[in-house]
């Protein structure tokens, strides 16, 4: 039998490459325990019931999709974001294509994305068939940029896709209401955005749905594991349904539609409901480092935070920061290289989805200047719920006394 060819990659032309390497970030810089040895980027605080929880799992032998838990973290989280229902899913790359899908959306489809975000947005997209439409950033918060949105609405846009980009709030009322106008749906990404307000509005409540991540760097983490959450009683109805294989609920083995094994274990959930409890109190510690981080290097040249606008309610998910070289007295990737070698990781900004080996082929060409300026320029900073005053004081020091 004749083997089936491999998958091929995606290329990039030479010359191509040549534009676009100017604004990718170089590779991670080798990390070497520092004073305070090696502060990650992220990490997860496991100090309440998560263990108790799951001794539970293992005792009544429950440890796939059914027990008690999946359907208590479903509703405990899904209140915490101000929705009725809670669609628990195995990542959030699979909650965002479960939404899409529940839609209907399909081939000949698009769908609306940040140009300025991870690529599982867009990839949830492209797994339904449809064809994602990028967006520049606006260069305040470097959410999607709205002024934008009319001109790349087409006859087969059915949906506008909005991320709150690390954890700041887009401007949900001005998409609804051009979203309103022409009869799309929005969906809101909010992977990063656990507790963040808009208007005193909870993320996650915003659209018509919206979906989560609970990976190990997300504020309530599962390890791996998404949710939807809607007000909507019939769309979420029809979602669990499609997560669970579709199993139709009078005949067993019964499929109306084509669905996903897309479900989050118990042992998950048990996890889960274990960090909703300590919801407050992992969002405020997001919230008082990035704060922290802002009032220590305010008066740092060069070093340019994103803006916090009156109407949101941050919960800094990442402290991401822009590098002028010039003002600063370096670039980005120098920066990073100089705090691994004190023990301090870091990460670079997104890299747009037309500068992507898989989407360039259909976006050369294209340009999205804020996009493209946050991926040359932005710096993420350790953030996790474990790190102290000792630590930020840590890492702004690093900052200030960098040679340059």
């Amino acid at each position: 039998m004749k083997p089936l060819p491999l998958l091929r990659e995606h290329e990039y032309d030479p010359a191509d490459l040549a534009t676009v390497e100017p604004f990718l970030p170089g590779h991670d810089p080798e990390l070497r325990p520092g004073e305070r040895g090696i502060l990650p980027v992220s990490e997860t605080l496991l100090n309440g019931n998560e263990s108790r929880y799951l001794q539970r799992c293992l005792e009544a032998n429950w440890i796939s999709s059914t027990g008690e838990f999946v359907k208590r973290f479903e509703d405990a989280f899904a209140r915490r974001v101000g929705c009725a229902h809670g669609v628990a899913c195995s990542s959030g790359t699979s909650a965002v294509h479960l939404a899409l899908a529940t839609l209907g959306i399909g081939p000949g489809d698009e769908v609306i994305v940040p140009a300025f975000t991870m690529i599982a947005t867009a990839n949830a997209v492209t797994y339904t068939g449809a064809r994602p439409v990028f967006v520049d950033a606006e260069p305040r918060t470097g959410n999607l940029d709205v002024s934008q949105l009319e001109r790349v609405i087409t006859p087969r846009t059915r949906a506008i896709l909005v991320v709150h980009i690390y954890g700041h709030p887009a401007d949900m009322d001005a998409v609804n209401a051009i979203a309103e106008r022409r009869g799309l749906t929005v969906i809101e990404d909010a992977a990063e955005a656990h507790g963040a307000l808009y208007k005193g509005r909870p993320a996650g409540s915003l659209g018509v749905a919206a979906t989560f991540s609970f990976y190990g760097n997300k504020i309530i983490s599962t390890g791996e594991g998404g949710m939807i959450t809607t007000n909507d009683a019939a769309y979420a109805r029809l979602a669990r349904q499609l997560r669970d294989h579709a199993f139709s609920p009078e005949r067993h083995f019964w499929h109306r539609y084509t669905g996903f094994n897309y479900r989050m274990t118990n042992l998950q959930a048990a996890v889960g409901l274990a960090q909703t409890e300590r919801f407050d109190e992992l969002v405020e510690r997001r919230r008082r480092t990035g704060w922290r981080y802002r009032e220590r290097l305010r008066n740092v040249p060069g070093l340019r935070w994103p803006e916090v606008l009156p109407e949101v309610e941050p919960v800094f998910w990442m402290n991401c920061l822009l590098v002028d070289t010039e003002r600063f007295g370096c670039g980005r990737d120098a920066l990073r290289a100089h705090l691994a070698a004190h023990g301090i990781e870091t990460r670079a900004c997104f890299v747009p989805m037309h500068f992507q080996p898989v989407y360039r082929r259909q976006w050369r060409g294209a340009s999205f200047p804020v996009a493209e300026d946050w991926c040359r320029r932005g710096l993420l900073l350790p953030s996790g719920p474990r790190l102290t005053a000792e630590d930020i004081e840590y890492v702004c020091r690093q900052m200030e006394q960098m040679p340059r």
